[in-house]
């Protein structure tokens, strides 16, 4: 009898090793952090993102989403989630610059502003160029997917802003590197958040403010508003979802390719839903016909890109400092930039073939 219990003991013992000795289980539960709320074209995106990875899954992988900065904050998301703080995120570049180098080319002006080219463009350095690939690599991040903030545009009261001539003592609030390339234009730079800029346009605190497309009649701006002027000069871009680089690491193979064929397929989700809200609020601006609306020629554009030169020359002193080739890394995104919305021109989008 004994001897029986003893077998059976080691069997068990056997059991218990070989159970050990297997891989964890491939079912995980990620926290995803996102620091602003549940609604519009990039929460949309992200809960897709969620339900399509539980889905293509079978259900063993599972997102919390805490939105509205409640698991971390805006600043803090970076090092948060490359620490294990969350598994999963969004996070903004110019946060954390010095933590960003590479990635902080996306936020420079260039002539290439729509939303998913430019954002396939970035997708493709972010997964293809090794010195982007390094540097999420050193914050511990597996790069997922990248967003746009869509083209800067300039809304105005009683203001035209048709040539470069027209920012000359003009009292604008500013989005970051595109506020000051208008300051070094002439404009009067205003401090104020997107909230104020209705009673700033309406009180005359402010001439103009640049803005987002989908923004304008969100933030009711078309009630105050005037002109608008379509710079379509570039966007913010330096803008992505990313995984802790250990939780990526300790899925499956078959999990790893779902995470990266769903982060390149968010490329396009966001920049579908974007492109509409943006299209649908110029639309109705333009049927409402309070607003004049404008846009720069060719020859006006390549001099607001000629103004941002000094930005850029800044970027590749920082990034050359941080051990990258700059010249090779903005060459790279260039000829992407170039390729990808040479095949929007020839193909249309993804979403109309």
């Amino acid at each position: 009898m004994m001897e029986f219990m003893k077998m059976g003991m080691a069997i068990a013992a056997g059991a218990t090793a070989l159970a050990l000795a297997l891989p964890a289980s491939a079912e995980m539960n990620l926290n995803f952090t996102d620091q602003s709320a549940n609604r519009g074209a990039r929460a949309e995106a992200t809960n897709w993102f969620a339900e399509e990875l539980e889905k293509r899954t079978n259900g063993e992988i599972k997102t919390e989403i805490h939105w509205g900065g409640a698991l971390l904050k805006a600043k803090a998301a970076t090092k948060g989630i490359g620490d294990g703080a969350a598994d999963a995120g969004f996070i903004i570049g110019v946060y954390n610059p010095g933590l960003h180098p590479g990635f902080l080319l996306a936020d420079l002006p260039t002539k290439y502003s729509d939303p998913w080219s430019s954002t396939r463009a970035f997708y493709e350095l972010n997964t293809k160029n090794e010195a982007m690939k390094a540097e999420w690599d050193a914050l511990n991040l597996h790069f997922v997917a990248n967003i746009t903030t869509g083209p800067i545009q300039m809304v105005c009261k009683d203001k035209a802003v048709a040539s470069i001539d027209d920012f000359s003592g003009l009292k604008v609030r500013g989005i970051s590197v595109y506020g000051k390339v208008a300051k070094d234009l002439g404009a009067i730079p205003v401090k104020m958040t997107a909230y104020d800029t209705y009673q700033g346009l309406d009180t005359g605190l402010i001439d103009c403010t640049m803005f987002y497309s989908y923004a304008i009649p969100a933030f009711k701006l078309n009630e105050v508003a005037t002109d608008v002027t379509m710079l379509d000069w570039g966007a913010l871009m330096a803008l992505a979802v990313v995984m802790n680089k250990d939780t990526y690491e300790a899925m499956t193979p078959e999990q790893q390719a779902v995470v990266d064929d769903l982060g390149s397929e968010m490329v396009d989700v966001y920049a579908k839903n974007l492109s509409a809200a943006n299209g649908e609020a110029i639309d109705d601006l333009k049927a409402d016909g309070k607003i004049s609306f404008s846009s720069f020629e060719d020859t006006q554009k390549q001099q607001l890109l000629s103004a941002s030169k000094s930005y850029l020359d800044d970027w590749k002193g920082k990034a050359s400092a941080a051990g990258i080739d700059a010249d090779a890394m903005l060459a790279d995104y260039m000829e992407m930039l170039a390729k990808w919305d040479a095949e929007r021109e020839a193909k249309g989008y993804p979403w109309s073939r």
